[in-house]
């Protein structure tokens, strides 16, 4: 019996989404009741599955052990498959995480990119992008200068062409036809360091039963690093949109780095930015899933001056700043790590009349390094 019809039985409903390792499966995950980042592969090495949300993968055996309670050998029974006999050879050691170098995609994809992004920079600036560009402002607290640096745009329609135009190997569809190249309607949210183009992410203006977000193919893996070397201190988050928001309400006080979810590790360029931090406030969204990364990878990796530092009132700065959440003075609170330190700058600033950065300085110079206390 297949893994897919082994989800049927116990009552899951499972939509096919992609063609991936011979087609992905999503739907709601018959553990935790996520009801989008459950994941199947029936044709995956026997079938696999796997929770985005509550971390639940393995094959079809594993599914028939931790939904079912069977023993190993019951589920070996059940599916028919004869257990191979234990080798008693030892584990391998799993090798140390190091990170990866994140180089920007080829010239052909990045002429092209680039192509894309001017139309859908002008797009928002037209009066076509006027209703993108009000709910930026209102509900992402982005205004024009921070929106222009950004270069955020809008593409007002979907967009499908040849994987060749962007310098793309040819991909084919579960049916023999040629998969093209696909641009979904939504806020192109880009990364361009200097002259050039990383990634093109679109927030889609009408998901269905499709993410919210899609990346889109031939896309560089790095991470978005604002103002990593002019500060000691680093704050963590998942969304561009929230890194930008943040950049401009305290940038002067932190570098700001967002990985685009709880399960992205830092590039090499941003990891040697935060070795050579002080401190490191984890911000990744309040849920389940940024609880986990953040006190499990980023403790082991980066050490003592890792501080969890979630948002309240939202599960990320955006949410926040909507519910009156002061950001600056969150951020603030995240550096000093407790109330006395947090009293000392204010005071500095409200009755010895100096800036912020100025009586971050005294203070910080007064007592314990950034890293210290308050976790």
């Amino acid at each position: 019996m297949s893994l897919l019809s082994l989800l049927e039985n116990d009552g899951s409903t499972l939509k096919r989404l992609a063609g991936t390792n011979g087609g992905e499966y999503g739907g709601a995950c018959p553990w935790c009741g996520g009801v989008d980042r459950f994941r199947v592969w029936p044709e995956q090495n026997g079938g696999r599955y796997w929770c985005r949300n509550c971390g639940k993968a393995g094959d079809s055996i594993q599914y028939l052990r931790d939904k079912r309670g069977l023993s190993f050998a019951d589920a070996c029974r059940q599916l028919n498959i004869t257990p191979e006999k234990p080798r008693h050879e030892p584990h391998p050691t799993q090798a140390a995480w190091e990170p990866k170098d994140a180089p920007a995609p080829p010239e052909a994809w990045q002429a092209r990119a680039r192509t894309f992004l001017d139309q859908a920079v002008s797009a928002l600036w037209s009066r076509e992008g006027e209703p993108m560009r009000a709910w930026l402002t209102h509900e992402k607290g982005l205004q024009e200068a921070i929106t222009r640096e950004a270069c955020l745009g809008y593409n007002p329609a979907d967009i499908y062409g040849p994987r060749a135009a962007w310098g793309l190997e040819p991909l084919l569809k579960d049916d023999g036809t040629e998969r093209r190249q696909w641009i979904p309607a939504g806020l192109v949210i880009p990364l361009v360091m200097g002259s050039a183009v990383h990634r093109l992410r679109i927030r889609r203006d009408a998901p269905g039963d499709g993410p919210r977000y899609v990346i889109v193919s031939g896309s560089g893996a790095a991470s978005l690093g604002l103002g990593l070397h002019e500060v000691t201190t680093i704050l963590i988050v998942e969304s561009e949109l929230d890194a930008w928001l943040l950049h401009k309400e305290a940038g002067d006080l932190a570098g700001i780095v967002a990985l685009g979810s709880a399960q992205a590790k830092p590039d090499t360029r941003t990891h040697e930015a935060l070795k050579g931090a002080e401190l490191v406030l984890m911000s990744l969204d309040s849920d389940d899933a940024g609880a986990r990364a953040a006190w499990r990878f980023w403790p082991e990796t980066y050490g003592a001056k890792v501080r969890r530092w979630p948002c309240v009132k939202g599960k990320d700065a955006g949410d926040a700043r909507l519910a009156g959440l002061d950001l600056r003075e969150w951020v603030v609170s995240g550096i000093f790590g407790t109330f006395e330190r947090f009293e000392r700058f204010c005071i500095q600033t409200i009755d010895g009349g100096l800036s912020d950065n100025e009586a971050l300085r005294e203070t910080m110079g007064r007592g314990a390094g950034p890293g210290s206390g308050g976790r």
